[in-house]
């Protein structure tokens, strides 16, 4: 199955060319369209789905693909109800299984990240397959060949980036106060060990020193900013379970694995700039630089994968990379990183 949210379907009609000209017609009347993510639902035993919280941009598209079809195609009833149900499909089986229960209940144990989404690319899939897509960003109509080329993806999501991506808000951090910073401890994810070459025995080992040398360091009035991917694992404990055991006011960037809730730390938004002895820096879970930033930025993500590019003080790049393999899995302070930047040099881990 194709990733998707569904805005009409299924249909039947003898008129493709005219089904792809309303499809275009219709989308070219919007570009940037938002939506959420609004936890789980499921229709009857068979189908399991994310549940979506439509702007009014992606209500009105909706409504104006199904109601331009409906002319000429047979579609069905539900297309075309008023409180059309937008949802992204996660599972589906028409037959019904035994452990169907087992799935709803699996995914439930999931929390929906608070993001604000966008649409990028409106698709028709013809028996399954991607038949055309309406790039909402750039404009354009793809053929399938277009659609499935990854630089042109590449090209849409810069543009978008370029788009909604809102200037550096900056906050100031005063002088007396002591600020530490770590990114990537994955607690719980056990492969990660031999990934990275952690020099722990065992998971539990792991985490224990990992918390120990958090406390160790950052005390209860101590600012500690966290920069994402606090835990992973197909039976990892939540967010919340470790924040608890760590020290300090936690200032928390969410990174791609923390789909967590959160309500043990202050969840703060990309491109949050911090001021601090007179010096700024930009905080991201990525190393992304957004267009016109020439400053300091300070990530994780990428682990001690590559050190020629990412090491923990890249001087060219103007990167601090703070995965938790590049500052002893023990939360670094700014005034170390700062000393470290005043040498001139890059220093590939402490």
């Amino acid at each position: 199955m194709v990733p998707h949210i569904t805005l009409a379907g299924s249909l039947k009609t003898r008129d493709e060319r005219r089904l792809v000209r309303d499809i275009v017609a219709a989308c070219k009347k919007h570009k940037i369209i938002k939506f959420k993510l609004d936890g789980f639902d499921k229709f009857n035993k068979n189908v399991i789905y994310v549940k979506i919280q439509p702007s009014s941009s992606l209500v009105s598209l909706q409504k104006d693909i199904a109601t331009k079809l409906n002319d000429f195609c047979e579609m069905g009833e539900h297309d075309l109800k008023r409180t059309f149900t937008f949802h992204g499909t996660l599972h589906m089986d028409k037959n019904g299984i035994e452990n169907f229960n087992e799935i709803w209940n699996f995914v439930n144990k999931f929390n929906m990240p608070e993001l604000d989404l966008h649409l990028a690319r409106v698709t028709l899939l013809k028996n399954s397959r991607i038949f055309m897509e309406h790039d909402l960003i750039l404009g354009r109509t793809l053929n399938r060949r277009e659609a499935l080329d990854r630089r042109l993806a590449k090209k849409t999501e810069s543009r978008l980036t370029e788009i909604i991506e809102p200037p550096v808000d900056y906050f100031q951090i005063d002088d007396q106060t002591r600020v530490y910073l770590i990114s990537d401890l994955h607690f719980d994810h056990t492969n990660i060990i031999k990934y990275t070459q952690r020099p722990f025995s065992s998971t539990d080992d792991m985490n224990r020193a990992m918390v120990e040398k958090w406390t160790g360091v950052v005390k209860y009035n101590d600012t500690a900013f966290f920069l994402g991917d606090m835990t992973y694992g197909t039976r990892h404990r939540p967010i919340d379970h470790w924040l608890q055991k760590l020290t300090g006011n936690v200032e928390f960037l969410r990174g791609n694995h923390d789909t967590d809730r959160i309500t043990k730390a202050r969840v703060i938004p990309t491109n949050h700039g911090i001021r601090y002895k007179g010096r700024e820096f930009l905080l991201a879970h990525e190393p992304y630089r957004p267009d016109g930033f020439d400053g300091w930025l300070i990530h994780g993500d990428k682990h001690n994968n590559d050190l020629d590019q990412y090491p923990l003080i890249n001087q060219k790049r103007k990167t601090v990379n703070i995965s938790a393999e590049l500052v002893d899995y023990t939360p670094i302070s700014l005034d170390r990183i700062i000393d470290l930047i005043d040498t001139g040099r890059s220093h590939r881990t402490l």
